[in-house]
């Protein structure tokens, strides 16, 4: 009996951990940086959710000439608030439906201007 309860256990934590984890759109490339979203909770829901919008350099080095703004179907856009000065910005928007909205992230760089667009959910059939 102890075998199977201990059996079982081992199924259902990865399990767990994968729910716990969420979904995250595949990063995207801009300039010389590569941009990922996260969210809070980390499967995002009907109501208010953070983003975290994270851009990697290719190069080591600080990031602290980059404005980032978003927005979501159902709101205007809103300067993401820098977390320190390693490429982290956060932002907190309402989402209506997350399995059918997007997140739009305008960053602005050295005079240069671009817009990369998220899903929310997975696209059905993934």
């Amino acid at each position: 009996m102890r075998r199977v309860a201990a059996l079982l256990l081992a199924l259902l934590l990865p399990a767990c951990g994968a729910e716990e984890a969420g979904w995250s759109p595949p990063p995207q490339r801009w300039q010389d940086l590569l941009v990922r979203v996260e969210s809070r909770p980390p499967v995002p829901v009907a109501g208010m959710n953070e983003f975290l919008i994270i851009a990697n350099h290719q190069r080591r080095g600080f990031i602290n000439d980059l404005i980032v703004r978003i927005r979501t179907d159902h709101s205007q856009w809103r300067q993401a608030i820098p977390d320190g000065a390693l490429g982290v910005y956060r932002r907190a928007l309402p989402v209506a439906d997350p399995r059918s909205e997007h997140l739009y992230v305008r960053l602005e760089r050295n005079g240069r201007r671009g817009r990369l667009t998220f899903d929310l959910a997975p696209s059905p059939g993934r």
